[in-house]
């Protein structure tokens, strides 16, 4: 059974004992021009960021002297250009390993994204995370570091970046947690977003009908999740974010892109205005057929792109060094409300 396979097979089991609630946001500051909490996301509108911002595990229940936490996430989703586009996650840094169940802190803070900012187009995003417990042993560290570097090589934003790396961190996880009492599945969620709904959501351990959105609440300094005000002391769970930004402040990482524009500052440098033209040509047919982009936007990262051609060649003068963007995220590219 492969890791996802077991990921949504608890989740089916154990849906009856969980209760998936959505929770107040602290009041923490959000990216600039995010959409608001509460608020649906229409297609075409936004990119759609899920972060993981804190969890508790229940340390009686995991029974080892030592363990390391580890989170996986895979998020899949459909892209302009028809493909299915997946991406993982890995997150086991210091502060999850080597815990100590007597002496283990009730809530662990998180606070990273598990995947995005991705574009939505309407398509479902399909997303799975579980927390695992990993028996402490010799190997055990070094094949969690291994899985993390190769996770945050990949990247959490960029399908195509992300893509070399799905199948080996896939078998790296199935490895892991197909060694029979080695690993204990603590918590688990498996989440369609048709159509996203911001916000803030806690995935609690306990049967559904025994606790109401009314009762908790989220500590904005470490994001514990509070009942009646109060820590629950054993009780699994997962605190997460749904966000939403009508832009991308990342797009200039979009590696077609950067090597369209490398293209064009070679032969800016070289003042020949024929090559860089051609580069130009190439960066903007390059945006077109990218799915990482809102289509208004790629609108925009073209326009900023044949505008800075015009500020380097001016007229059939020589390139103008002072304006010349050594960088693609130079660009001064005015993003419009997504349509």
């Amino acid at each position: 059974m492969s890791i996802i396979d077991k990921i949504k097979d608890l989740w089916s089991q154990d849906q009856q004992n969980w209760a998936l609630l959505p929770v107040d946001a602290p009041s923490i500051p959000q990216l600039p021009g995010a959409l608001g909490y509460a608020q649906t996301v229409n297609p075409h509108e936004a990119y759609v960021t899920v972060m993981m911002r804190s969890m508790a595990v229940d340390a009686t229940r995991v029974g080892w002297n030592r363990f390391h936490a580890a989170l996986y996430s895979q998020a899949s989703f459909g892209m302009s250009n028809g493909s299915i586009a997946s991406i993982q996650s890995v997150l086991s840094p210091d502060f999850l390993r080597d815990l100590d169940p007597k002496r283990i802190q009730n809530v662990l803070q998180i606070d990273r994204t598990i995947f995005g900012p991705v574009p939505y187009i309407g398509n479902q995003i399909s997303f799975e995370t579980g927390v695992f417990a990993v028996k402490d042993a010799d190997l055990a560290v070094p094949f969690l570091t291994c899985l993390t570097e190769l996770a945050s090589a990949g990247g959490v934003a960029l399908v195509s970046v992300a893509k070399p790396f799905i199948e080996p961190i896939k078998t790296g996880i199935e490895l892991l947690t197909g060694t029979v009492g080695a690993t204990l599945l603590e918590i688990a969620l498996c989440r369609n977003l048709q159509p996203p709904q911001t916000g803030w959501y806690a995935l609690l351990r306990v049967p559904g009908t025994s606790v109401n959105a009314s009762e908790l609440k989220v500590q904005p300094t470490n994001f514990e999740l509070l009942r009646h005000g109060s820590s629950m002391s054993g009780v699994p769970y997962l605190v997460f974010s749904i966000e939403a930004n009508p832009e991308r402040g990342d797009w200039a990482q979009i590696p077609e892109l950067k090597a369209a524009y490398a293209d064009f500052a070679r032969a800016a440098e070289a003042n020949n205005q024929k090559d860089a033209k051609e580069a130009v040509k190439l960066f903007a047919r390059r945006a077109r057929l990218s799915p990482e982009l809102l289509r208004t936007h790629v609108d925009d990262v073209i326009a900023a792109m044949e505008a800075h051609f015009k500020e380097v060649f001016p007229g059939r003068g020589p390139a103008g060094e002072a304006s010349f963007k050594w960088e693609l995220s130079q660009l001064d590219v005015t993003f419009r409300a997504p349509q």
